[in-house]
């Protein structure tokens, strides 16, 4: 798997379930590894139209129940942090290397300069030799633009030398989809059997149903084909940077 120079990994994502869709199988390793792994989400993932469908009294195909929960912003963010607590612990991450920044950004409003304070900060608290790792700045902006933003701020902190080492991961989907330029290529490695076991516990964590115990399966109802296409494909498309 990727070697990283520095023992310590900040993974930055911009809502839950993007440190296992895009960056899961590398999470994993690096801690089987011996790395301390950290995660870091800078948005409340409060902004997903599945908010408003666990409210809508319909019959829902998915969960075979009718949708006729009213979930506040602050109860569907809580939702969602316990959907990755339960990924991380999966993947091996200490529940104390979990974080948030102090400030959330509200989901759909990232920009380019608050992420970049959000990563020196951690950058600068956690361990100012770490190795970044987020996503790489190429999905549909139209779609994803905050998660463009991560990769294009980690890139330009890495061009200011706050970041001293770099690593950004294409999503599975885009990876397949969106045309390279020659050179530009991700690399691609497929997970072993005991980090795709790993996976598959994670995924369960987006799975979970358990209305009585708050748990909605928030990342069923919004990915559930890319979540599929990850345990089955197991794959990992990154890009390192000198």
């Amino acid at each position: 798997m990727l070697t990283k120079p520095s023992n310590t990994v900040l993974y930055f994502a911009p809502h839950q379930d993007d440190e296992l869709l895009t960056m899961g199988i590398d999470i994993a390793a690096s801690v089987k590894n011996g790395y301390d792994v950290h995660v870091i989400i800078v948005t409340d993932g409060a902004s997903s139209n599945v908010r408003l469908r666990l409210g809508n009294r319909e019959f829902c195909d998915q969960c075979h129940e009718q949708h006729v929960f009213d979930l506040t912003k602050e109860d569907f963010t809580a939702t969602r942090d316990q959907e990755l607590f339960g990924s991380c612990e999966a993947l091996g991450v200490k529940r104390e290397n979990v974080h948030f920044p102090e400030e959330r950004i509200v989901d759909g409003q990232v920009t380019l300069d608050r992420t970049k304070e959000i990563m020196k900060d951690f950058i600068e608290r956690i361990d100012p030799e770490c190795t970044v790792c987020t996503i790489y700045p190429n999905a549909p902006e139209a779609h994803h633009k905050d998660h463009r933003t991560l990769g294009l701020a980690a890139v330009e902190l890495m061009n200011e030398g706050v970041i001293k080492h770099l690593v950004t991961m294409e999503e599975p989907y885009v990876a397949v989809e969106v045309e390279h330029a020659k050179g530009e290529e991700p690399t691609v490695f497929y997970a072993p059997d005991d980090i795709a076991q790993q996976i598959e516990k994670a995924v369960a964590s987006y799975f979970l149903w358990d209305p009585a115990n708050k748990r909605y399966a928030v990342g069923y109802h919004s990915v559930p084909n890319e979540m599929n296409q990850l345990i089955t494909e197991k794959a990992l498309y990154y890009h390192t940077y000198e």
